[in-house]
C-alpha cells in the first residue's frame, strides 16, 4: 500500500471512529515528540496584488516567503509548507525559533525603508511548543493548531509566543519578552497566556489585535478608561461616551445611551462592560444582534452569522472532520474526498439569491469573497469591495480575515465577547469605535 493509501486509509478509519482505535492511534503515536512551530502570514499583499497586478504580487509574496524560508534554514530549522503568503516551519530549539521570526521582522523592516508608505508590507508571527506528530516532511497535532491560534492574534510587525515556549526561553540573554494576555481558545474552555517579543525596541507597545485576547491588567491594578465614538455616516467622529462605572448600556428606548428614533434597536440592545480591564460587549438585544467589525483574524464556530457587503452567510463545519485534519495534517480537500462532502461551508441566508439556499463550500485551503475578485464573488453587490475578506483552514480551525474592504466584515456576537481596541460595534443602524479615554 502507497504512503498516500495508507494515510487516506488512516484518516478514513478516524473519521468513522465512534470510540478510540488503538491501532491507528499506536501508529501515529510513533511519530510524537516535542517541537516549536512558527506561522508567519504577509499583511498587505492584498493591496500590492491590487496595485501592481497579480504578476508583480505573486513576485512579492515569492521574495518574502523566500526570505523567510531562508532565515529559517539559517536558524537550522525547516519549512513546512506555504500556503498562499503564509509560512509554517519547525524547529528544534526553541532559542533559535524566536530568533529566526525576529531576524524575519527585521529583513522585512529593512525592505520597506525603500518603499513607498503604500506598498510596504508586514508579517505578524506565531509559534508555539509542545508535542505533535513530527515526520519528515509535516507536522500535525495540537502544537500546529495553538500556534496558529496565537499567530491569528498577532498585529502586523508582532511576534506573540505562548506560555509553553516562553517557559523555554525564560533564561534567554538574547530575547526579551512582555506579557500580552489571556488567549481564549474558541471550544476549549480555557485560557492560556500570551507574550510578545520585543524585537524592535522603537516600536510602541500595541495590544493585539485578535477577537479572542482578554488583554492583560495593570500592574497597578488600575482598569483602563474605555471610550465609544459613535461614527456617523459619513464616517466621520461623533459625540464620544466614557462608560459610567465600568458599564454603558445602548438601547432605543432604555440605558445609558438611547436612539429613540432607530427602529432597528431593542429597547435595551447592548451592555458595554469591563472585566479584569478588558472591554466586552453582550447582546441583550433579544434577537435584534450585535456585530462586531472585525480588526483582525477571527476563529469560526459552527453556527456563526457573518456579514460582508449587503450579504449575510451562517458558517457550518464537521467538528469531527476537522478534529482529524488536526490529528493526521489531512487538507480540506482530502477530508471532502473521503466525506464525499463539505468539511466547512456557508450558507447565504440574507441577500441576492437568499431564498435558494445558496451554500459556499470551503473547496480549499484559502477561499476569498469579492465583488469582483475571488472564489465567490457578488459582482451587483455595491457595498462589498473588489476583494473583501479571505477564510483560511488550518489543523482544527477555519479563520475569517478581512482584506482592507471599504465596509468591513462583521461577525455576530453570540452572548458576550472581548473587544480589541480599535474594533467597531454595529448595533441596529448605530456604529461605535472602541477607544482609549
Amino acid at each position: 500500500m502507497s504512503a498516500n493509501a495508507q494515510r487516506n486509509t488512516i484518516i478514513s478509519q478516524l473519521l468513522q471512529a465512534t470510540g478510540p482505535k488503538p491501532d491507528v492511534q499506536a501508529e501515529i503515536e510513533k511519530y510524537r515528540r516535542n517541537v516549536a512551530i512558527i506561522f508567519t502570514d504577509i499583511k498587505g499583499s492584498t493591496a500590492y496584488f491590487e496595485k501592481y497586478g497579480d504578476a508583480a504580487g505573486l513576485m512579492m509574496v515569492n521574495e518574502c516567503t523566500g526570505m523567510q524560508s531562508r532565515v529559517v534554514e539559517h536558524f537550522e530549522g525547516k519549512v513546512i509548507k506555504t500556503i498562499g503568503d503564509a509560512v509554517m516551519a519547525r524547529f528544534d530549539d526553541c532559542e533559535k525559533a524566536v530568533l529566526a521570526a525576529i531576524e524575519m521582522q527585521r529583513q522585512i523592516e529593512r525592505s520597506n525603508e525603500t518603499r513607498q508608505d503604500s506598498d510596504k508590507v508586514y508579517i505578524r508571527i506565531g509559534l508555539n511548543y509542545g508535542l505533535g506528530i513530527v515526520k519528515s516532511d509535516d507536522v500535525f497535532g495540537d502544537v500546529v493548531n495553538v500556534a496558529s491560534r496565537v499567530e491569528s492574534a498577532a498585529a502586523p510587525e508582532q511576534i506573540l509566543i505562548s506560555d509553553s515556549l516562553q517557559q523555554k526561553i525564560a533564561n534567554s540573554t538574547k530575547v526579551k519578552t512582555r506579557f500580552l494576555g489571556k488567549f481564549a481558545f474558541k471550544g476549549k474552555g480555557e485560557e492560556r497566556d500570551v507574550f510578545e517579543v520585543i524585537w524592535n525596541p522603537k516600536l510602541a507597545a500595541q495590544p493585539a489585535a485578535a477577537h479572542t485576547i482578554i488583554r492583560a491588567s495593570s500592574k497597578l491594578g488600575l482598569v483602563p478608561a474605555y471610550k465609544l465614538e459613535h461614527i456617523q455616516p459619513d464616517g466621520s467622529i461623533g459625540d464620544s461616551h466614557k462608560l459610567l462605572n465600568h458599564q454603558l448600556v445602548v438601547g432605543r428606548s432604555k440605558g445609558d445611551l438611547r436612539y429613540t428614533a432607530d427602529e432597528r434597536l431593542a429597547p435595551e440592545h447592548a451592555r458595554f462592560l469591563t472585566e479584569k480591564g478588558q472591554l466586552f460587549v453582550e447582546d441583550i438585544s433579544m434577537g435584534k444582534e450585535v456585530y462586531i467589525r472585525l480588526i483582525g483574524t477571527y476563529c469560526l464556530q459552527d453556527g456563526d452569522v457573518v456579514r460582508m457587503g449587503n450579504h449575510t452567510f451562517e458558517f457550518h463545519s464537521r467538528a469531527d472532520a476537522l478534529s482529524v485534519a488536526a490529528a493526521t495534517g489531512a487538507s480540506i480537500v482530502e477530508l471532502a474526498g473521503v466525506l464525499n462532502g463539505a468539511v466547512a461551508e456557508f450558507t447565504l441566508i440574507s441577500g441576492a439569491a437568499a431564498d435558494e439556499n445558496v451554500r459556499y463550500p470551503l473547496i480549499d485551503e484559502r477561499v476569498t469573497w469579492g465583488r469582483r475578485k475571488g472564489t465567490y464573488i457578488f459582482p451587483e453587490d455595491p457595498f462589498m469591495s473588489r476583494t473583501h475578506a479571505v477564510v483560511y483552514h488550518r489543523g482544527e480551525d477555519v479563520y475569517l480575515e478581512d482584506l482592507g474592504s471599504r465596509n468591513g466584515t462583521y461577525v455576530k456576537v453570540r452572548g458576550k465577547a472581548p473587544l480589541p481596541n480599535g474594533a467597531s460595534v454595529m448595533l441596529g443602524s448605530q456604529l461605535f469605535r472602541v477607544g482609549f479615554d
